[in-house]
C-alpha cells in the first residue's frame, strides 16, 4: 500500500491502478485462498466441475448436433472455460465496490485496483481449467500447432477488455443497485446466442449474428489457437477497438464519478 503515489485522482486512477500489481496480485490471490481454504484441491474444484461439465454436455450436444465428438468436445470444451471465466468476471464485477466498501471507506486507494484483483483473480483460475482442457483435446488426436502462440495476446486482449468491462459495470451497479441483476440476465441470454455449444456454420444464412456478437470474438481469439485454426483478422481488431473505446468510456465515467462512490456504498 505505501508503494502507491499518495496523489492520484481520477484523472490517473487507471494507470496508477494498473501499476500497482503489487496490490491487487497480492489481493487476489488472497482471494483464491480464503475461497478455497482448508479444502484438499483448492481451487482445481472449478477444474473438476469444468472437466465434468463438458464431459456430459460434450456426450449429449454431439449426438444431438452431429458432430464428431473428437472434434466437438474440445470446441465446447475451450469455449465453456473461457466464457465462465467472462461471466464470473462481470457477475463478481458488478458488486466489487459493494463488497469491497470497507476497504474504499476506509483506505485510499484507486478503485482500478479493486477491479482488477477481480479480473486477476478469475485469471488465475482460468489458467487452472485451460491446460485440463488441452490435455483433453491432446488425448483426442488433436496437435498443437505453431498458432497455439497465438494464446498468448489472446488472453491478454481479453483481460483487457474484461477490465473496462468490468469497471463500467460496477460504477453502474454501484450508483444503480438494479443494474445488477439486469447484467445477470443478460449474461445468462448472451451464453445462448453466443457459438459455445454451437458453432456458427449451423446458421448458415444467419451467420452474420454471430459476426456482430462481441463475446463470440472474445472467445474466438483464444479458442482459434488452441485448436490450431487461424484468428480471422475481424475478430483481432474487433477486441482492439474494444479496448481503445472501452476504456475511454471508463475513463469518462472515473473522472466524473469516481469521488462519489464512496457516498453510494
Amino acid at each position: 500500500m505505501k508503494h502507491i503515489p499518495l496523489k492520484h485522482d481520477e484523472n490517473n486512477d487507471l494507470k496508477v491502478g494498473f501499476a500497482a500489481y503489487y496490490v491487487w496480485g497480492i489481493l487476489g490471490w488472497h482471494d483464491i485462498k480464503q475461497r478455497y481454504r482448508r479444502s484438499i484441491i483448492g481451487p482445481f474444484w472449478f477444474t473438476l466441475s469444468t472437466l465434468v461439465m463438458v464431459g456430459v454436455l460434450g456426450v449429449l450436444y454431439s449426438e444431438l448436433l452431429g458432430q464428431d465428438i473428437t472434434d466437438y468436445l474440445p470446441y465446447l470444451g475451450v469455449g465453456l472455460v473461457v466464457w465462465q471465466y467472462i461471466s464470473t468476471n462481470i457477475n463478481e464485477a458488478c458488486s466489487t465496490f459493494i463488497n469491497s466498501s470497507y476497504v474504499i471507506k476506509q483506505v485510499r486507494l484507486p478503485m482500478t485496483v479493486h477491479i482488477v484483483r477481480v479480473c486477476w483473480r478469475n485469471l488465475v483460475i482460468l489458467m487452472h481449467s485451460l491446460p485440463v482442457v488441452i490435455l483433453i483435446m491432446i488425448a483426442m488426436g488433436h496437435k498443437l500447432s505453431f498458432e497455439f502462440l497465438l494464446v498468448i495476446p489472446g488472453i491478454a486482449l481479453l483481460f483487457l477488455n474484461l477490465v473496462w468491462m468490468s469497471l463500467v459495470s460496477a460504477i453502474l451497479c454501484t450508483r444503480y443497485r438494479d443494474v445488477l441483476p439486469i447484467v445477470g440476465n443478460i449474461i445468462q441470454v448472451a451464453f445462448f446466442f453466443t457459438p459455445i455449444m454451437w458453432s456458427k456454420d449451423l446458421l448458415k444464412d444467419r451467420a452474420w449474428a454471430v459476426d456482430i456478437n462481441v463475446f463470440h470474438h472474445m472467445i474466438e481469439i483464444i479458442r482459434a489457437p488452441i485448436l490450431g485454426h487461424q484468428v480471422v483478422l475481424v475478430s483481432w481488431l474487433v477486441n482492439i477497438i474494444m479496448i481503445v473505446v472501452g476504456f475511454i468510456i471508463a475513463q469518462v465515467l472515473l473522472m466524473k464519478y469516481r469521488n462519489r462512490i464512496a457516498y453510494w456504498l
